[in-house]
This record gives C-alpha cells, structure tokens and sequence, in this order.
C-alpha cells in the first residue's frame, strides 16, 4: 500500500470521528415572532386600561357624592322653607280687633249685661263660644283681664239634670281640680266668674251678667289666605 493510500484513508477516519454539530431546533411555521417594541405596546396599553379603569370608578364616585350632597341640600333648604312659613304663619295670627290673645286663644269681655242664655248667642254671633276654662292658669289670666271690671262673667258652664253635674258647653264634665262651684247649685244654675270674690260662683241663668268669649286662632286660614 502507497503513501497515498495511506493519507486518504487517515482523512476518512478524521472525518469519520469529528463529531457532528447539531443544527438549533427549527421554529414551527406557527410560531410568532414578535419584535420587542410590540411586547413593550401590549404592556403600556394594559396599563392604560387599567388606569382608565380606576379613572371611570373614580368618577362614578364623585359623581355620586355631589349627587348626595346636593339632595341633602335640597331637603336642608324644604326643611327651612317650612319653617320659615310656619313662623310667618304664626306671625299673621292676630285676634280680632277688642279682643285678646292669650296662648292658643282670644278673649272678649262684654260691656253689656244679660242672661246666661243671651250671652251665649251673643259669643255664637261672633264665630266664638263662652268661656271654657281649661286650667288654673287660663283662670288666673280670666281673673287678671277683668279684676278693674268689678262685675261677675258669665262662662260656658252649667248644671244639668237629670246628670246633676256642672258641664261645659262642649258638653264635657267639670273637672273639680281646676274649678269648685261655690254657692247653692239648683236646675237652672250656671257659673259666674266672681272678680271681687275670685271664685266661680253658682248663681240663676235667668240673671243679669256681663261675660267672656272665647274663639280659637285657626293656624291655617292666614296661610292659605296669603
């Protein structure tokens, strides 16, 4: 064998032992291959999305708060308005001309005498009723309104039968805690306001006395009028 045979088959068996490169794994035709700036918009247009998000939210939110704010105001300002035109109903409330205003109700002291019975259409005539006691409060008031008067007043109560009880013209009983009769109760009796004895005194509905009116203020009629 010639040296020339020899050098080929060294280079075979170099070739035959040189190890084999591998070739990097090929991509499936499927495979996307995106640049990185298309990475880097995906991530910022995430974050614009949640942030538009959060932005929305907050809106709803302030949105509703002046929502809220702005019915309580409103209920704020009816509140007010009511009462302002309650006080100024309260302020038109005014007694006829001659008469007084004490609480809820106005008073007229007659300048003329007559029965019982008379003095009663008399208040009647007048849109009013006779006196109605309802505590000693509204007595002492009576006793101080007409104590330079020295005259007796009829009021709105009298002894009835077959009840033999002293009752109101509402026809309510007589409560003896704000009243006691003094002087002899018979039919035909009814209570005179005494200011020289201060006391309520029995006496003949037939009698001659001056008397007192009672009307009530109507809190709705001034309203309605204006």
């Amino acid at each position: 064998m010639d040296s020339t045979t020899l050098v080929y088959a060294d280079l075979n068996l170099a070739r035959i032992q040189e190890p084999k490169q591998e070739s990097p794994p090929s991509l499936s035709p499927d495979t996307c291959r995106c640049p990185r700036w298309h990475r880097l918009a995906l991530k910022f247009g995430c974050a614009g999305l949640i942030l538009l998000v959060l932005v929305v939210i907050g809106l709803s939110v302030l949105v509703l708060s002046v929502q809220k704010s702005s019915v309580q105001k409103i209920c704020v300002d009816v509140q007010e308005n009511r009462t302002t035109n309650t006080t100024d109903c309260s302020a038109k409330l005014e007694c006829p001309q001659d008469w007084l205003s004490h609480r809820d109700k106005c008073f007229h002291a007659s300048q003329v005498s007559n029965t019982w019975k008379e003095s009663l259409a008399d208040c009647n005539r007048k849109g009013a009723t006779l006196q109605l006691i309802q505590d000693q409060e509204e007595l002492k008031f009576l006793q101080d309104l007409i104590k330079k008067e020295y005259n007796s007043f009829w009021i709105g109560l009298s002894y009835t039968l077959p009840d033999m009880k002293w009752k109101w013209i509402n026809g309510s009983t007589l409560n003896s805690d704000v009243l006691k009769i003094t002087g002899d109760t018979e039919n035909g009796s009814c209570a005179v306001l005494s200011v020289g004895e201060g006391k309520v005194i029995s006496e003949s509905c037939a009698s001659d006395n001056r008397w007192i009116c009672q009307k009530e203020l109507n809190r709705e009629t001034p309203c309605n009028d204006s």
